[in-house]
């Protein structure tokens, strides 16, 4: 299933806000058409407006409230995240400049 996540700054995010979506950090502004356009069939964010999610649902789109991304790992909802976000938990420790 195609999921868009609503991000700012590595965490997720209320809407509006950037979205991640085929493993790309992308601008939203307008989270229906993005939906539309792309046939992503769930939206995970921290809150979205209760006219767009009333919106969504009518074009059987899921939304999904989480409080962090932490959430979506034990979800494993299998999204490609950009390679921003898979390094954001600190340093690696086989690193030579570590």
């Amino acid at each position: 299933m195609k999921t868009i996540l609503v991000v700012k700054d590595n965490e997720l995010a209320d809407y509006p806000s950037d979205i991640i979506i085929d493993g790309r950090l992308r601008k939203s502004y307008n989270l229906e058409f993005e939906c539309e356009m792309s046939g992503a069939k769930m939206v995970i964010a921290k809150s979205l407006p209760s006219g767009l999610i009333k919106n969504l649902r009518d074009k059987d789109v899921i939304f999904l409230k989480l409080n962090s991304i932490e959430e979506n790992e034990e979800l494993d909802l299998n999204i490609n995240f950009p390679e921003e976000f898979k390094n954001k938990r600190g340093w690696k420790c086989g690193k030579k400049e570590f």
